[in-house]
């Protein structure tokens, strides 16, 4: 599922669709949190929707605010497929997953993207799942200079005063001013964050364009991470790695509607539908392991993820518990760049919160802090590569610290998933030779940290992970 379509400067654009959603996790009581963690507050959320109303939106709804005339996008067949992964029909059967056909208030039929599912649909082992992090996408080319070649073109073709160039013009206009600040070292890492805060530093807290100024400096870093699986996003009680995202998610789940969005009353609009997708959120399931489980095994594993790893990363078989903590970056050990960035980079946040989302009810808001969330471990079979920044290709890997590769090379392909180590298959480089190599020197990109596996022999590891299998 790399990204090979001919107008993958929208991938570059409209990548920042949300890590996670969630609602309210309340469990049974909860017991006292480790030492070095602290249990995230429990967060009401509303989930009055209809779960197939929000399937068929983030389908084939516009919550994108724009795109490329459908004239002009269909006439390349680069951008077509031949799969439909969605089960769409119409003109949307014909788009890979990360674009949905609309039709614009003016009549004008577009092709917008990318949508949720760009970012949230991938294969793994030949197998496509919705919700499954994309970890394929190519986000390290610069498609400023593309970008004004589509502006020239429509421009060109229909004109300016024309309903194809104001269908595409707010779409057009968001990518060409946040492409500069999501340019990444190498493929499967993705800019979400980044592209996010780029978009909103053009826009007023009422969510108007700001004439192209911006209203708080971008900071030069790029820091990419990797795309979590959806399924989990009915356990937690706040969002991102770094459990920054709170209060209302409806209004965390659009925020892919800032880089093209007109004004609060079509961002109200369009939250009304997200609704329907938290509906839809809460029957998604993680797929199930495609191969065989050793019962036998998989029990000993249990036994020793409950003495060393459930009491951050939740109870599963029935006991379905998960107590939602964010752990200091001290006692995880894991690069602390990413969480660092927003605490010492307050403005986003500072945006965010007194913005149309931070203000109006139902209010959400973004609260930085030196931590990571310990996730769910639902599907984590499926979701490799592991670590907020897909450092790490394997679980085996993970549960072994000392030989974690440096510099990782894969082939890409959907197909390369290691049954054994549980993860993507991989070379071991001696640099980074090429932007398909995981290059762990980077800053931001260290494979450091989550040492607790290490404890564990080379056959405890292997009963751990035959009863991962199972989550």
């Amino acid at each position: 599922m790399r990204n090979t379509w001919y107008f993958s400067l929208f991938s570059v654009a409209f990548a920042t669709i949300l890590f996670t959603c969630a609602n309210e996790q309340m469990g049974p009581t909860d017991p006292e949190p480790p030492s070095g963690t602290s249990r995230l507050p429990a967060n009401a959320q509303i989930i009055t929707g209809t779960a197939q109303k929000g399937w068929d939106y983030l389908r084939e709804g516009n919550f994108i605010g724009g795109g490329v005339p459908w004239e002009v996008y269909s006439a390349f067949p680069g951008n077509l497929s031949n799969e439909n992964l969605l089960n769409r029909s119409g003109d949307n059967a014909k788009l890979p997953p990360g674009f949905n056909v609309f039709t614009m208030p003016s009549g004008v039929k577009v092709a917008g993207g990318i949508t949720c599912f760009g970012c949230h649909s991938a294969k793994v082992n030949g197998q496509f799942v919705a919700g499954l992090g994309n970890s394929v996408m190519d986000f390290t080319q610069d498609n400023s200079q593309l970008l004004n070649l589509v502006d020239f073109g429509i421009r060109g073709r229909y004109g300016e005063s024309s309903p194809e160039w104001k269908a595409y013009e707010a779409y057009g206009r968001g990518a060409k001013a946040s492409a500069p600040y999501t340019i990444l070292p190498f493929v499967g890492i993705n800019p979400a964050f980044m592209l996010e805060q780029a978009s909103v530093a053009h826009r007023q807290a009422n969510l108007n364009w700001n004439g192209g100024q911006t209203v708080f400096s971008i900071p030069k870093e790029v820091i990419g991470s990797d795309v979590p699986p959806l399924w989990n996003v009915k356990k937690k009680r706040a969002l991102y790695y770094n459990g920054m995202g709170r209060g209302d998610f409806t209004k965390l789940l659009m925020q892919v509607t800032v880089v093209a969005v007109e004004d609060t009353s079509t961002a109200r609009s369009i939250n009304n539908n997200f609704k329907d997708v938290m509906a839809w959120l809460q029957t998604l399931q993680a797929p199930k392991y495609p191969g065989t489980i050793n019962a036998a095994l998989a029990q000993q594993g249990k036994t020793l993820f409950q003495e060393n790893c459930e009491s951050c990363h939740g109870k599963y078989d029935g006991d379905n518990y998960y107590p939602n903590l964010l752990v200091e970056l001290e006692k995880v050990g894991t690069d602390p760049v990413y969480a660092r960035y927003f605490v010492e980079n307050p403005a986003f946040s500072n945006w965010y919160n007194q913005s149309w989302y931070g203000q109006s009810s139902p209010k959400s808001q973004a609260i930085p802090s030196l931590g990571y969330v310990a996730p769910p471990l639902d599907g984590i079979w499926a979701s490799a590569p592991y670590l907020h920044n897909g450092s790490v290709p394997t679980l085996d890997d993970l549960m072994n610290s000392v030989d974690r590769p440096a510099f990782w090379r894969r082939s890409l392909s959907d197909k390369d998933y290691d049954f054994d180590k549980l993860g993507w298959k991989y070379s071991r480089e001696s640099t980074a030779k090429d932007k398909q190599t995981y290059n762990t020197e980077l800053k931001g990109y260290g494979n450091q940290g989550h040492r607790f596996g290490d404890k564990f022999s080379a056959e405890q590891r292997k009963a751990v992970l035959e009863y991962l299998k199972g989550l």
